[in-house]
């Protein structure tokens, strides 16, 4: 009885305050009035003492448990959104659709007529550069109405005489250039020599009898160059679309003229 009534005393002792926090017992020895299976019998009935240790619980570090519930449902509704399958996309408004080919189209077109074009040429004026079909040439529309051109390069260009068709032929002589009315040979001897004017270029073929160009129709009008070759190919099913691919030199390069001494080494030789 005085066991209890001490356990009882301590439990509940008579000054406890509303405003102090609650204490939580735990017994650290066994039973008082039963032995313990480890240790032998006591022979001593008297009761040993008895250690508590206590524990402060406040407010602040209790969680009430409907907290946890409420956690663990979000956890279970985030594992079930993540485990859905994601709904495909919507089709698009025909009106979105309609304008994005338009933006499409539109870029294509800058691109056609500011920066690269693709074409094929035929024609035996280009022999033995090119053959008579099957080339198709990459121009350079940066170089259209005649801007950065140099003798020796390959134009193509609306023909003057025929404002539907396109040339392809290399440039011999650029404004205030001196170049030859006619074909160069035996005959052309007491050929007249032209200056061509500012603002046209004089364009002639590689393969000059069977080449329309500047000697027939004069020289050509900067605004009607739409650019420079950069590169050819010879598309094919066979060999695919950049078979033959091979870029554009100019075979013409600038020189400086022969000094005095290379003149008269010249004449020496002769």
């Amino acid at each position: 009885m005085s066991s209890l009534y001490r356990l009882r005393a301590i439990t509940r002792p008579h000054n406890l305050s509303p405003h102090r926090p609650l204490t939580r017992l735990s017994l650290t020895q066994p039973h008082p009035f039963r032995p313990s299976p480890t240790s032998p019998a006591q022979t001593n009935l008297s009761p040993p003492q008895k250690s508590y240790s206590t524990t402060t619980t406040s407010p602040e570090n209790t969680q009430p448990q409907h907290q946890h519930r409420q956690q663990n449902n979000h956890h279970d509704q985030n594992q079930q959104s993540q485990n859905e399958p994601t709904p495909p996309f919507p089709p698009l408004h025909p009106l979105r659709l309609l304008l994005s080919y338009l933006k499409l189209l539109a870029l294509a077109h800058l691109i056609w007529n500011n920066l690269l074009s693709l074409a094929p040429a035929q024609g035996p004026s280009m022999l033995a550069t090119y053959p008579i079909t099957g080339t198709w040439h990459l121009t350079s529309r940066l170089s259209r109405l005649g801007r950065n051109l140099s003798i020796g390069d390959i134009v193509t260009f609306t023909l003057p005489d025929r404002p539907s068709a396109i040339g392809v032929k290399r440039v011999i002589g650029l404004p205030g250039d001196y170049v030859l009315i006619g074909t160069p040979g035996p005959a052309a001897d007491d050929a007249l020599m032209l200056q061509v004017p500012e603002g046209h270029v004089y364009l002639v073929g590689d393969n000059l009898p069977a080449s329309n160009d500047s000697r027939i129709f004069g020289p050509v009008p900067l605004g009607l160059i739409r650019g420079k070759v950069i590169a050819s190919m010879e598309p094919s099913f066979t060999r695919g679309p950049f078979a033959n691919f091979e870029w554009v030199r100019n075979p013409m390069k600038k020189t400086e003229p022969p000094t005095r001494e290379e003149v008269l080494a010249a004449r020496d030789l002769e």
